[in-house]
């Protein structure tokens, strides 16, 4: 029975072809009883083991530890450590000879130890101990290493770490250059990784740069979304990974990298590139998807936006009464709906004004909205009704029609009294009347030619779209020469988080400060001064009219 009986086939015939008289170790013959039951331990082992023994740490190993060390067996067998080794000898040279010199065992966690076992020098990570071994007389003559290699765990867990921050930084991504700008500032990190690597955008320059150094400008070869391609180069091992499947006719984004050469190009790298490639393509995918919505919303917000101007007729001249109009479309693209006003002339004389808002804000609300305006046009027209039987008329041609929206509207009537010449002169001024009707649209504010407001908030029934058979009042006003009145849409007062009753109050204290204003600037000092050009929330209707003479 050899000493090495407990080692496979393999490694029991490299033990047999070594000889064992040229090392420093002499002929197993001559091998101490100590060395013999060490290393028929170990060689019984499962578990990776070495024995580095003598003054010259000469290894001896079981079969585990054959795949620890992988191209380095079987010219380890009998060798020094030092000459197997070199490229770590500076760091576990001393440690071996701390054990040997008495100065006790020790354990090592989670080491990276360089190893030159695979044609090159390869990043592995490693727990192990080193033991002294004692024989007679308590005089140590050799060292146990006891070793785990960890290099699969360790890049495991610093994958998913790199794969979990780019995540991250992708979510922020907005467009593809910034896509790509955010990731390579993370990956271009990652040199124990890769040597240089680079997003390649369609239309985009080849990046010339120290970070995309010695990468090919193009790949020799026609790439496919499936598989990645590798091919060699002077500078190293080059993979390219299409970001992926291209229309026909079009280019897609690629990934190019030069590995490192300290790490094997096997499954898990692969697997790791692909999983950044996937992650790259998916938030890609991501900001495509929303260009395209911004796109498409953004063509909606132009046609609601050209519809309601079309509609939005400037109002009829009057020798005695001027009307401003305006209609300010909301900052954001979602905003964009159904306010609308109108003014126009009624067979009597009578100038008629209205406004109002519909539900929603898309293209469907701009189209409500459409024949809203429309139909209250045509009630109104036909008839020389006040403006609660035109309210109800719509509400229930809104119904017949199918319309199926709620909107909120004022119709008001701006007639001229006729005064009898035995009323008191005092009474003259009253040369109008102002009657509407409110269907949960916000109140009208009246500012009187000596600059008080006064909110007309009675009124206000149920909102349109609800019960056409709501019965609607008439409320009046008289308006004397310098009287203005102001309807206008939810967008010009309501601002999140302030009552609704308070925002009134400061479009009453706005009107009073315009008081000096004709009835064009005193539309632009309202929004100037109501409206925050970057924060419009909802789009905004106004009318102002101004009693001249």
């Amino acid at each position: 029975m050899t000493l090495w009986e407990g080692a496979g086939p393999d490694l029991h015939a490299r033990y047999d072809a070594v000889d064992w008289a040229s090392t420093p170790l002499g002929p197993p013959e001559q091998w101490t009883g100590t060395l013999r039951g060490a290393l028929r331990t170990i060689v019984n082992s499962r578990f990776p083991a070495v024995l580095l023994w003598g003054e010259e740490f000469v290894l001896l190993y079981n079969e585990a530890y054959v795949e620890l060390i992988a191209d380095k067996h079987p010219d380890a067998l009998g060798r020094t450590a030092q000459s197997v080794f070199p490229e770590a000898w500076d760091e576990i040279g001393p440690l071996m000879q701390g054990v040997l010199d008495g100065g006790g065992s020790f354990r090592v966690d989670r080491t990276l130890m360089p190893l030159h076992r695979r044609g090159f020098l390869e990043d592995c990570w490693f727990t192990y101990s080193y033991s002294p071994v004692q024989g007679t007389g308590g005089r140590i003559e050799g060292v146990l290493d006891i070793a785990v290699e960890i290099t699969s765990m360790v890049l495991a867990q610093r994958r998913a770490i790199t794969l979990t921050g780019l995540a991250d930084v992708l979510a922020g991504a907005t467009t593809a250059q910034d896509l790509r700008s955010r990731s390579l500032a993370l990956l271009r990190g990652l040199t124990e990784e890769f040597a240089a690597i680079d997003l390649r955008l369609p239309g985009e320059p080849v990046d010339a740069g120290a970070d995309g150094a010695d990468l090919p400008p193009a790949p020799s070869a026609l790439l496919v979304p499936t598989a990645a391609y590798v091919e060699e180069t002077a500078a190293g091992r080059v993979v390219w990974l299409q970001l992926g499947q291209p229309a026909p006719g079009e280019e897609v984004p690629v990934l190019v990298a030069r590995q490192s050469g300290r790490l094997p190009f096997d499954y898990h790298y692969r697997h790791f590139l692909r999983g950044i490639a996937n992650a790259l393509t998916q938030a890609l995918t991501r900001i495509e998807l929303l260009a395209s919505e911004r796109r498409q919303a953004e063509a909606e917000r132009n046609v609601s936006i050209a519809l309601q101007r079309a509609l939005l007729t400037p109002p009829p001249e009057h020798e005695r009464l001027a009307v401003a109009v305006r209609y300010v479309p909301a900052a954001h693209v979602a905003q964009i709906g159904g306010d609308w006003y109108d003014a126009f002339l009624q067979h009597d004389g009578a100038l008629v004004l209205a406004i109002g808002d519909v539900a929603g804000h898309d293209l469907a609300a701009a189209g409500t909205m459409a024949q809203a305006r429309n139909l209250t046009r045509g009630i109104a027209v036909a008839t020389v009704d006040g403006p609660a039987r035109v309210l109800e008329g719509l509400d229930r041609a809104l119904e017949l029609l199918e319309v199926r929206s709620i909107a909120t509207a004022i119709v008001a009537r701006v007639e001229p009294l006729e005064l009898l010449e035995q009323l008191d002169p005092d009474a003259q001024r009253d040369r109008w009347r102002f009657v509407w009707s409110r269907a949960g649209h916000p109140p009208a504010v009246l500012l009187r030619p000596d600059g008080t407001t006064q909110v007309l908030d009675a009124g206000g029934e149920t909102i349109l779209g609800i019960d056409p058979a709501t019965v609607r009042t008439d409320l009046a006003v008289h308006l004397p020469v310098g009287s203005t009145v102001v309807l206008y849409t939810d967008g010009l007062i309501e601002r999140r988080g302030i009552p609704l009753d308070v925002s009134i109050k400061e479009l009453c204290t706005a009107l009073a400060a315009g008081a000096h204003l004709d009835a064009e600037a005193l539309s632009d000092h309202l929004l100037s001064t109501l409206v925050v050009p970057s924060e419009e929330e909802d789009d905004v209707a106004l009318v102002v009219l101004r009693v001249v003479s």
